[in-house]
């Protein structure tokens, strides 16, 4: 199976195992302060399969991510 996940400002890195995207995922998310999703292919279209957040929280689930990506992530101070 082919995994990608995109990052803040929509470049998109493929990989080959669901480890390696979610670690570079939780990288990227802990480096930018941001939510990062996670995808697969299954039968010619990509399904989210989980989101990373910067706290290294890794929420994985079927569908009805959309909302939570629109939400904001920083701490207040």
């Amino acid at each position: 199976m082919t995994y990608k996940i995109i990052l803040p400002n929509k470049t998109e890195m493929k990989f080959e195992d669901k480890n390696g995207a979610m670690r570079a995922a939780k990288e990227n998310a802990t480096k930018q302060n941001k939510v990062i999703s996670v995808h697969t292919e299954k039968n010619g279209e990509w399904i989210q399969i989980a989101l990373v957040y910067p706290n290294g929280f890794i929420q994985e689930g079927t569908g009805g991510f959309g909302f939570f990506k629109k939400l904001p992530v920083g701490r207040r101070r």
